[in-house]
């Protein structure tokens, strides 16, 4: 028997014949990368697989499907993938792995889903039994385990590697189009470089009678590529009445390293990173990379089988907020500064899916004095970013990326507001291949400039006015 072609298993899996699935991915060839002993922790999840009721309530929601309209690449298709896995019915080859690293780990499926079914933990599950069956990378491993989990190597890495940009060789080759000589990956990696060449964060006083006292996670890619959002952050919530509490021995939240599969890794940095903010002893742990919030807020769960530390990463994730969130539940005034600007608003998918935060930036934003909030399209359908996934996954990440660039561009806006490094990154790279200068700008950007430009404006008034009385 032939196996039967993926694009027409959705209905296979639909009517419950899932046996045409594992014999077609079977036909692909054995490959094995590990025993399926190798599955125990997955095993621990069939309960929260088997809620999946197989409705495809999902398959609208999830952008590999919409892409592909391949049943393998959607969150039904992956959810039996993993039941089979952690039943031992399938083996973990390449031809099965392929579809579960394809997943971009968006979250869209789990608010679509009308049986709860916690997708994210179980494909968090999936990648990291995949990897521990799979050979080591040498490089994945000096990458994320020795540079992006220590700050210092990470700080000096950057330095470096600022100069490519600092030097004008980065200028010289867009200018004379050799980049396009590059290889294909290389000329890949070029086009999501990150912006090491802007300031760092520097924390601002404190207010004069702060009702709280808060942490903001610096992190690892921001700490080196948007310390100015930072530092934007820390301005707002200090504008309105937060202490920034300074958290020197904190590092990277270990999103990146789950996101790849490194879970030992993860819960290693999640060790460090609650002993650190329970040190601290705040009020609240203030997040303004998305990513890294939703992360955060599953350090109970990533911990969950390890006894010392259950509770104490339980109460931690807690205690996470964004800083939107955080913003929204404060005590504002009515107008949040003055900036005329017409802007379009990305959802970022943990923030929108993952963590389900997706009023309070636009309500933010609405109050800011003349500034004009348009929608786009699909405004949270995921960019393409999604971790490391523009770099292991470039054809399904490019597509993403080109579409959400045309949805954003389709709205005439002066610039288009994010919640997270990845996302904007991905889009000002899509808009940049596209020909567009617009600014991709954090939520606190827009609200930092509102806030300073209403304060010059209010003080050039009051210095105004008591010059016509001096005269």
């Amino acid at each position: 028997m032939s196996a039967r072609p993926l694009g027409a298993q959705t209905e296979a899996v639909r009517q419950g014949r899932t046996g045409e699935v594992e014999h077609a991915l079977r036909a692909q060839g054995p490959l094995p990368l590990g025993p399926k002993e190798g599955f125990a922790r997955l095993r621990v999840g069939l309960d929260a697989l088997q809620q999946c009721i197989r409705c495809g309530m999902c398959l609208q929601a999830c952008p590999t499907y919409l892409l592909t309209g391949l049943e393998t690449e959607s969150p039904r298709g992956r959810i039996h993938l993993m039941d089979a896995l952690a039943k031992g019915r399938i083996e973990p080859t390449p031809s099965v792995s392929v579809h579960l690293d394809r997943c971009l780990g968006c979250r869209a499926c789990e608010a679509a889903c009308p049986s709860g079914v916690p997708y994210g933990r179980l494909i968090e599950l999936a990648h990291g039994e995949l990897t521990a069956c799979a050979p080591r990378s040498r490089l994945r491993d000096i990458l994320l385990r020795g540079v992006v989990a220590r700050p210092r190597v990470l700080d000096l890495v950057a330095r470096i590697t600022s100069l490519y940009e600092r030097l004008g060789i980065r200028r010289l080759l867009h200018a004379t189009g050799l980049v396009r000589a590059l290889p294909s990956r290389l000329r890949r990696l070029e086009a999501m470089y990150p912006p090491l060449t802007r300031p760092r964060y520097r924390a601002p006083a404190p207010p004069p009678a702060p009702h709280a006292r808060v942490a903001l996670l610096l992190g690892c890619v921001m700490r080196v590529a948007y310390g100015d959002v930072h530092t934007a952050a820390a301005r707002v919530l200090v504008r309105f009445g937060y202490e920034i509490v300074d958290v020197p021995d904190q590092a990277c939240c270990g999103a990146l390293h789950a996101h790849a599969g490194d879970r030992d890794a993860a819960r290693g940095l999640a060790r460090r990173g609650i002993a650190a903010f329970e040190r601290a002893n705040v009020d609240a742990i203030v997040v303004d990379a998305a990513g890294c919030g939703a992360h955060m807020r599953g350090w109970g769960e990533l911990l969950a089988d390890d006894p010392a530390w259950r509770e104490r990463a339980a109460a931690m994730a807690a205690n996470v907020r964004d800083v939107s969130e955080q913003l929204a539940a404060t005590d504002l005034p009515a107008t949040l500064g003055r900036l005329r600007m017409r802007v379009t608003y990305q959802d970022a998918c943990h923030l929108a899916h993952a963590q389900g935060i997706r009023t309070q930036p636009r309500s933010l934003l609405r109050r800011v004095e003349g500034l004009d909030l348009v929608e786009m399209p699909q405004a949270d359908v995921c960019c393409g970013s999604a971790g490391t996934y523009n770099v292991t996954q470039p054809a399904y990440a490019d597509a993403l990326q080109a579409s959400k660039v045309a949805a954003i561009l389709s709205t005439k806006a002066d610039a288009v507001v994010s919640a997270n490094p990845g996302c904007m990154l991905q889009i000002a790279s899509g808009l940049k291949a596209r020909g567009s200068d617009l600014p991709v700008l954090h939520i606190v950007e827009v609200l930092d400039r509102a806030l300073a430009k209403y304060a010059s404006e209010e003080r050039g008034e009051t210095l105004g006015g008591r010059s016509r009385s001096a005269s």
